[in-house]
Order: C-alpha cells, then sequence, then structure tokens
C-alpha cells in the first residue's frame, strides 16, 4: 500500500462500497498514514503488522527471490491476519507486491477471489528491465536467466486458482484476462477499477486553483499530463519524444529518484520539451494539474488497464493515448479521445491539435462521462460486481 499506486488508489477507492455490502476486515502488510486515517474514518476495521513490511528490490532479491520470501514470512507472523482467515466468509485478495504469498495460508475449502492486475513487472516482460531512456537492451537476457527461481515461485503461487475450483480470478481488463491466461492457464472474468467523480469531479474545488498556483504551473493549456514513476514500462521518456513539435511542454505526476528525473528533464532540454517532475502531490493538486492540461497522455507498454485516461475523462480533460493494452478498453478513438499509434509523431502532433480545440474538448468531455457509466467504472458498480462475483451468481 505504501508505494500508493494505482492498485492502491482503486482499492481505497472501492472499500467504503464494498464495505456497504460486505463486513469488511482490510489486512495488509504496510500503510500509509493518510491511508489509515482515510479507512478508520469510514469505519474500516485495519488489520496490519505491528512492524511494516518493507519490500527490497535489488539484484540479489530478484535472484533469490527475497521480496516474496519477505512477503511470506510477513504474513506468517500477521496475527490479525490469519485469525481473520478463519472469520471470514470468503476472501478478496488484491494483487500486488506481496500478495501472492498469502493464498499459502488460506484453506483450500475456503473461497477466494483474486483481483489479478498484472503480473509482477519484468518476470514475464523484457521492457522493464530496460533503463528508462530505453538503453540496456543487454539485460533482458541476463535478468530472466537470473530470475528463473523466482520466476518459478511467482508461477507456482497461482497453481491453487488453477486447481481449485472454489477460488476465483478476476483481471482488471480483457487485455489482462488474456495475459493471465497466456501466462499461468488461468481463465479468469473481469472486474474492473473504477474513479470517484466525487473526487474527481467536473467541477472544480475550491481549492485547486491555489494548489495549481503553489505548484507554478504557468498557463494553462501550456503543457501535457502523463503519470507514473519513471521507467521504460511507462513510457515516460517517450512521452518526451511524442511531444516535440507539439508547442507543449510535459508535466510528469510520479517520476524517480532526483538524479533520474534531472536527465529526463535534461533529455527534453536537447529536444525542445520543457518537463516539470511532481512528486508526492495530493488528490486536489493532481485534479488542477490535470485540469488545467492540453490533454492527458500515455506511452506505457502493455498498461493492464490505466487509471489515468478515466480519471481525465471524469474531470474533462482530453485522454491522448497509445493503442495498446487496457487503454483500448475505455479510449473509443475521436469519441471521447484518442488512440495513437506508437512513433507515429506526426499523428500525435494531430491529436494533440485536436484536444486543443474547444468543441473537440467539450464532446469528448460529455462522451467520456457516458463511456464511464457504460462499463460502469464507479466504485458503487465495482462493489455490486464483487458482491455478484462472491456470491456466484457471475
Amino acid at each position: 500500500m505504501t508505494v500508493n499506486g494505482g492498485a492502491a488508489r482503486d482499492l481505497m477507492r472501492n472499500l467504503p462500497s464494498i464495505a456497504e455490502r460486505f463486513e469488511v476486515r482490510f489486512a495488509c502488510l504496510n500503510l500509509l498514514d493518510s491511508q489509515r486515517q482515510a479507512l478508520l474514518s469510514r469505519g474500516i476495521q485495519i488489520l496490519e503488522p505491528f512492524y511494516q513490511w518493507q519490500p527490497k528490490g535489488g539484484l540479489v532479491n530478484e535472484i533469490t527471490s527475497g521480496q516474496e520470501r519477505s512477503a511470506a514470512a510477513a504474513w506468517k507472523e500477521h496475527e490479525s491476519a490469519l485469525a481473520a482467515i478463519e472469520w471470514a466468509d470468503a476472501i478478496h485478495l488484491t494483487g500486488g507486491n506481496g500478495s501472492m504469498e498469502f493464498p499459502a495460508f488460506v484453506p483450500i475449502d475456503k473461497p477466494l477471489h483474486l483481483h489479478f492486475l498484472e503480473s509482477k513487472p519484468g518476470i514475464h516482460d523484457e521492457v522493464s528491465h530496460l533503463n528508462p531512456d530505453g538503453s540496456g537492451g543487454w539485460r533482458p537476457w541476463l535478468m530472466h536467466l537470473l530470475q528463473s527461481r523466482q520466476r518459478a515461485r511467482i508461477e507456482r503461487s497461482f497453481r491453487g486458482f488453477a486447481e481449485n475450483q472454489g477460488w476465483s480470478v478476476s483481471a482488471n481488463s480483457e487485455f489482462s484476462s488474456g495475459n493471465l491466461h497466456r501466462i499461468y492457464g488461468i481463465k479468469g472474468g473481469v472486474l474492473y477499477p473504477s474513479v470517484d467523480l466525487t473526487e474527481f469531479s467536473r467541477e472544480p474545488s475550491h481549492g485547486e486553483r491555489v494548489a495549481f498556483d503553489s505548484l507554478g504551473m504557468g498557463e494553462v493549456g501550456s503543457y501535457a499530463v502523463t503519470v507514473g514513476r519513471l521507467s521504460r514500462f511507462k513510457g515516460i521518456f517517450e512521452a518526451v519524444d511524442h511531444l516535440v513539435g507539439s508547442g507543449l511542454d510535459l508535466v510528469v505526476i510520479g517520476g524517480g529518484k532526483e538524479s533520474e528525473n534531472a536527465a529526463l528533464r535534461a533529455y527534453g532540454d536537447e529536444v525542445g520539451v520543457g518537463v516539470k517532475v511532481l512528486s508526492g502531490i495530493d488528490s486536489e493538486s493532481m485534479r488542477s494539474v490535470m485540469r488545467n492540461s492540453a490533454a492527458v497522455i500515455g506511452l506505457a507498454h502493455g498498461e493492464a488497464f490505466g487509471l489515468t485516461p478515466i480519471e481525465a475523462m471524469a474531470v474533462g480533460v482530453p485522454p491522448v493515448f497509445v493503442d495498446e493494452g487496457g487503454y483500448t478498453e475505455t479510449i473509443v478513438d475521436q469519441l471521447n479521445g484518442r488512440l495513437v499509434e506508437r512513433g507515429d509523431i506526426e499523428a500525435w502532433r494531430r491529436a494533440l491539435e485536436q484536444a486543443r480545440d474547444p468543441g473537440t474538448r467539450e464532446r469528448w468531455a460529455r462522451n467520456g462521462l457516458t463511456r464511464i457509466e457504460e462499463l460502469g467504472l464507479t466504485p458503487e458498480s465495482h462493489a455490486d460486481r464483487l458482491h455478484s462475483i462472491i456470491n456466484g451468481e457471475v
């Protein structure tokens, strides 16, 4: 939870609605203070360990499955979580760091539902091993060789869902469901993430203007926004490339280490695209930056679902994304945004011109809300579908 990425944000949005349909106890291995306060304010019981689990990366951990083994040890010592397994009528598990070590503690006759988000980066893909700028092409083959032990352990953790009829899996998109079957041989349903239309409201909040000014954003509509950590998987350097000639700067919500952010800014200077990196900002600040942008863009490689497009739709800002992965399930090209081929810089320039046209923005914004409703991308719909899954109705 402390990474506070898309999975954690989605879970925080959905838990209050889930708690209206179930008696919920929320078990985790780590938690931010802000998350804890938000859940407690909604009356949700939290089960967390006395010592917060800290996932560790690095080459040694990749080779020895160190992160997975430490997560297994943390769950084993998490007495309140183990007691909740016995108490619960059913368990809903959200995939993420440390999650797939949890099923080993669940009896085979206890109903267990997994919300599969994506495979662990780098285990079954190559792009996650590249440097953010795309260099390091020698690394994937070596890492895949070194990760054989870790990969076997991860694949083994899914075996119970393939063998136990009382356990089920829902992916977070049709694209992700295809990966689940391709990699693990499991056929699962789909449980879409959500966007909270009261949080990402069409109308700006009172504090957004103050937040926007305090961040020193400059002129409204002079930049595009992309969201994500600084990695090749998220395509942040590629976002810079695809803004060349558009007249727009790039604002990155997320980023990486300061040295990495500096390298990104320097690259932007080389190609004529100003880059600003905003790390650790709150939801109100994020909304203000998105709302006042020309477009929200994304060039991630094989994104399982992607919360950013539907957050942009909710706010009423044009989403312009690469035509790959889960993006293609929420964006209908030319109806509520644009899906554009990676590497077609001229097509991206034209799409970004469209995004700045007032009439087009208004039409896409209107259709964006319709798309959210059509797909049921709200916490209430998410909880309704989960209730049906747990009760064997779908």
